[in-house]
């Protein structure tokens, strides 16, 4: 990085001071005006003191260098400026570096010396000849010695400022040089490094190439062995199962052989069995039909005979049967006549019994409705006269509670009105109250403003004197200042040359 410009930390701090002593705004005690004065001067040699401290520790300049006298006015440095210009610009900042940057002066030294109290003694006796002014103030004298040490100052300054700048720019160059043959080196050390770093990456790369093929080889080599033995596998699995399935073949063909004979053997001792049982069931069969044909001979003999006396009970029975029916129905007969007369008068006894039942019912239930009417007719009437009753107590409740709450609307209007009466009547207090306070207090504010305007025009009328005598001041100090700056403001052979070139380094940026 580039260091910075000291141009840029050169700056000038004395124009507080005179801005101060300008803008005053009337005349002072010529004691605080000296005061003030020197107390400007002190603290603009102490920030000057400071600064050229600073400079020495940025450009590594020794105390002896700056051991030279505080009081030398513009015109003895631009001088010594001139003389080394001739030189040539590399030699008049290289002499113009060493008398200024290694010299401390202060702005109290440069308003006390010499050559500026017998410039301000002749402006003063200029503008007096010119303006036709009797006295001009020792502080407007101060001032313009100070105005002319800040034209000294900042003339001391700029000159310091040009040179710094030339020191800065020669450096800067340096500096870019320096960083340039670096930023070469640095290029240099990268191509170097990116030129190694591609020769190890090529050996790296035809190295794992190496290491891949002899990988892939191993790979194959380890994939054939694999595969010769999976095919050792797979035959002597094939052989095993070719063998088991023989073994099984020959087994099903021995069990089938066995089975076979197991079944002949099986289906000759069922075939003697079966003509043995056949050979006894026919036995069996002859013996049986002999059996049943004999008892069937012999129940169709005791057939006949049950037939025959079945026969004979069956013709006695329909006789007596016969007999015992007609007896039946003369009993029957008799029996009938003898229930139709009894059933007859039950019945009629009954109907005359239902009869008086009905009408005995009848009478009751007419009792009944007569009862059931006149308690109803009796109900409804205490109804009735219950709720006459609790008409007119509602009646007479509703009349009382109207009452009730027509009073409680009059004593509550009544209140209002009381309340609104009072409310007024303080009011109306509160109100002169306040505007016999407000008219106490617009007499008291005339009366100060009375007062004020009283002292107000007092007081203009002594701004007015004091104003003409500041004016009259103000015009001596200003055509001293007006003179100072005619002076001041002269652009010298040497500052425009100086100015010129640092125009020309700017510009170059």
């Amino acid at each position: 990085s580039l260091p910075p410009s000291p141009a840029a930390r050169v700056t000038p701090r004395a124009a507080a001071t005179a801005t101060t002593a300008t803008t005053s705004g009337g005349p002072r005690p010529h004691g605080g005006g000296k005061a003030r004065a020197s107390g400007g001067a002190k603290a603009k040699s102490h920030s000057l003191d400071s600064l050229q401290k600073h400079r020495e520790g940025s450009w590594g300049k020794t105390s002896s260098e700056s051991g030279a006298s505080s009081s030398y006015s513009g015109e003895s440095l631009r001088e010594r400026v001139g003389k080394g210009g001739g030189r040539g610009r590399g030699g008049a900042a290289t002499i113009t570096a060493g008398s200024l940057l290694g010299r401390s002066f202060s702005l109290g030294d440069l308003s006390h010396s010499p050559q500026t109290a017998q410039k301000v003694e002749r402006i003063v006796k200029e503008v007096k000849r010119r303006k036709g002014l009797s006295e001009v103030p020792e502080r407007d004298k101060k001032i313009a010695a100070l105005m002319i040490a800040k034209h000294q100052e900042a003339n001391l300054l700029q000159e310091q400022r040009q040179v710094a700048h030339l020191q800065w720019d020669s450096q800067r160059r340096l500096a870019e040089q320096r960083k340039e043959q670096e930023e070469k080196e640095k290029q240099r050390a990268l191509l170097q490094g990116q030129r190694m770093w591609e020769s190890q990456v090529e050996k790296r790369r035809g190295r794992l190439s190496q290491e891949q093929e002899e990988a892939t080889l191993l790979k194959q080599r380890q994939r054939l062995v694999c595969e010769e033995r999976w095919r050792e596998q797979a035959e002597k699995q094939e052989r095993l199962r070719r063998e088991r399935l023989e073994r099984a073949i020959q087994e099903d063909k021995q069990k089938k052989i066995h089975q076979e004979h197991n079944l002949k053997a099986k289906e000759e001792v069922k075939k003697e069995h079966r003509e043995r049982e056949e050979q006894l069931l026919q036995e069996k069969l002859s013996t049986a039909a002999q059996k049943r044909l004999k008892k069937e001979v012999q129940l169709q003999k005791e057939k006949k005979l049950l037939n025959q006396a079945e026969k004979l009970k069956h013709e006695a029975l329909l006789k007596e049967l016969a007999k015992q029916e007609a007896e039946e129905k003369e009993m029957l007969k008799a029996s009938l006549e003898m229930s139709l007369t009894k059933a007859q008068e039950n019945y009629e006894q009954l109907v005359e019994k239902r009869n008086q039942e009905l009408r005995e019912k009848a009478r009751r239930e007419d009792m009944q409705i007569q009862r059931a009417k006149l308690a109803a007719e009796k109900k409804e009437r205490e109804q009735k006269e219950h709720l006459e009753a609790l008409a007119r107590e509602t009646e007479r409740k509703l009349q009382h509670a109207a009452q009730v709450a027509e009073e409680v609307v009059q004593e509550k209007a009544r209140k209002l009105v009381l309340s609104r009466l009072e409310k007024e009547k303080v009011q109306k207090l509160n109100k002169q109250k306040v505007e016999q306070y407000e008219d106490l207090r617009r007499r008291e504010i005339l009366l100060s403003i009375e007062r004020k305007l009283e002292r107000s025009e007092q007081i203009f009328k002594e701004k007015k004197t004091v104003l003409e005598n500041a004016r009259s001041v103000a015009r001596a100090s200003f055509h001293v200042r007006e003179k100072v700056r005619e002076e001041t403001n002269m652009r010298t052979f040497d500052k425009m040359a100086l100015e010129a070139e640092l125009h020309a380094q700017l510009n170059k940026k």
